[in-house]
């Protein structure tokens, strides 16, 4: 098995902990943590854009990334959420954990 660590940013705190409710009750999920608020700047519809935003971290298996990305576009109120998969080395015991906590069918 192996582990991926998710990175979503949110406009806010409310949204980040909506996904990250539903993203772990429908067993897609671990762990998924919500970071303090961060400024973003970025080019969005041919200008720099500057927001202030919500990161959202989720650890799952890697075999989850689509249904973890489809299921965060359908709950994230931007038109094109950032969802940005990377492999993780992780210990025997937490890749275990992430394998019993992820349960859901992809």
């Amino acid at each position: 098995m192996q582990a991926i660590s998710i990175d979503v940013t949110c406009p806010d705190e409310a949204t980040a902990r909506e996904i990250a409710d539903a993203l772990i009750g429908r067993r897609l999920a671990a762990c998924c943590r919500i970071g303090a608020a961060v400024e973003s700047r970025y080019w969005w519809n041919g200008a720099i854009e500057r927001a202030v935003e919500v990161p959202l971290v989720v650890k799952t298996r890697a075999e989850f990334f689509d249904a973890v990305a489809e299921a965060v576009r359908a709950l994230h109120p931007y038109e094109t959420p950032a969802i940005l998969g990377t492999q993780v080395l992780a210990d025997a015991a937490t890749l275990r954990w992430i394998a019993d906590a992820c349960i859901a069918s992809s």
